[in-house]
């Protein structure tokens, strides 16, 4: 087996190591290791005279046209893809170290070479976004125990660190890929995928370590090499094989068949029982979430107490019941909550006023001290948000009281009770207090005073 190693020097007898300025054809050998940030790194120390290459006729390679006497940069990147396309034909095996993709300006007659123009692809894939994209990391999980490559992760962890992932939510990955190790998050950082009747692998970045280490990273790469190329990983076997007995074998496979049908039906049923799990959880949001998760927690909020939302994100929140619409205005703060709320409300409804000669009820929610306990939180609102709406008859509702309200509907209210619920949001002014939401206490009229 012969062995080539582009721009990732690895000491052994059976490896050669070149750049992909300098090396002889890539289909020449049975497996290609490849760093792909070493063809852009040679490429800028080309076009900035930090070092020279030469071809394998001893012709120096610059950044100008082929002649008798030199040759071309780009001539000697361009042929590697078919270079590699033949060995890839020929049942070849591609090892890649993951990078991000990225591109060198200058070089003449190849203007944006980047560092997988020698790679093909399967169908509906590229090794760049949204396929392939950067990242950081040093969490290497073997995902494919049985994989000859996850022994040399295993074994080199310290030296091993991803720059690149694969994003396994792009439906090409998922049909053309395997996955040899993950990151973080079970990000697959490490892939293995078929293309031309060869193998390419992705496997993470490894440090470029000296002496002894770095002997027996080579050997094992190599072994590695060896094993995958002369196995039937991700082979299928021959249809006839399922025909010839063995003892015993039958049994083990009906079993086999009874643990996978259990273990799916357990799959799915943990899947459902999260998302009702997530489904519910998801409405505590109204109690300390901030931004565009408290805008969607108290949307949700409001659908589920029976209004209609006739606004569209990110448009300024609006309901109706009854035929009756409301400009709703949210406010989720780590402190109290002051009159901004009732300035955007006001705002808008003036707007609205004169574009329309309409005017529609006002609705402020408003969320304070949010990363403080519930049961401990006292004056959420301004004195003078609550003067605000108490004067310009807007209702003023606490998230507190609004998920407890969420809570009487998923206790099993009845529509009769939504039905008062909605008409008394509706209808109210100023703070409209829990009591006051339930109809437990009748409508006060406090005089009202200064706003600001």
């Amino acid at each position: 087996m012969r062995v080539l190693s582009i721009g990732f020097p690895l000491p052994n007898v059976a490896i050669d190591n070149y750049s992909a300025l300098s090396a002889p054809s890539y289909s020449d050998y049975d497996v290609l290791i490849v760093d792909p940030a070493s063809i852009t790194r040679d490429v800028h120390d080309l076009l900035t005279d930090v070092r020279n290459f030469e071809a394998q006729d001893d012709r120096p390679v610059l950044n100008s046209p082929t002649t008798s006497t030199s040759v071309s940069a780009a001539d000697q990147l361009r042929r590697r893809l078919d270079e590699t396309t033949r060995l890839l034909e020929n049942g070849g095996l591609v090892v890649v170290f993951g990078r991000p993709d990225a591109t060198t300006a200058g070089l003449l007659g190849f203007e944006g070479c980047d560092r997988y123009h020698w790679l093909p692809a399967p169908a509906g894939l590229a090794w760049g976004p949204p396929f392939v994209r950067a990242a950081e990391g040093k969490t290497v999980r073997i995902v494919a125990e049985q994989h000859p490559f996850a022994e040399v992760l295993r074994e080199h962890r310290k030296e091993a660190g991803y720059r690149a992932m694969f994003d396994d939510r792009q439906a090409a990955i998922r049909t053309h890929g395997r996955t040899i190790a993950s990151g973080g998050s079970r990000v697959p950082i490490a892939m293995e995928f078929e293309v031309l009747g060869g193998r390419v692998t992705f496997i993470p970045v490894l440090s470029e370590a000296t002496g002894t280490n770095r002997t027996a990273l080579a050997q094992d790469i190599v072994d590695a090499c060896r094993r995958l190329s002369g196995s039937d990983f991700l082979a299928e076997a021959p249809y006839w094989t399922r025909s010839v007995a063995l003892p015993g074998l039958e049994q083990v496979e009906a079993e086999l068949e009874e643990a996978e049908t259990a273990a799916n039906e357990a799959t799915a049923r943990l899947t459902a029982v999260r998302e009702r799990q997530d489904e519910l959880a998801r409405h505590r949001r109204l109690l300390w979430e901030d931004g565009a998760p408290f805008a969607q927690a108290a949307t949700e909020a409001l659908r589920m107490l029976g209004f209609s939302v006739t606004s569209t994100s990110p448009d300024p929140l609006v309901v109706e019941s009854d035929g009756v619409s409301a400009f709703v205005e949210i406010e989720s703060s780590r402190e109290q909550v002051v009159e901004w709320p009732y300035v955007r409300l006001q705002r808008r409804i003036e707007e609205h006023l004169l574009k329309t000669g309409s005017a529609p009820k006002g609705m402020v929610i408003a969320n304070g001290f949010r990363m403080t306990e519930p049961d401990q939180r006292s004056e959420e609102t301004s004195e003078p948000l609550r003067i605000a709406c108490e004067n310009y008859r807007f209702g003023l509702v606490t998230a507190r009281d609004v998920f407890e309200l969420v809570r009487r509907v998923l206790g099993g209210a009845d529509e009769a009770t939504l039905l008062g619920l909605r008409r008394r949001i509706m209808a109210g002014k100023g703070h409209l207090t829990l009591e006051r939401l339930l109809g437990e206490v009748g409508e006060e009229t406090p005089d009202a005073g200064p706003i600001f």
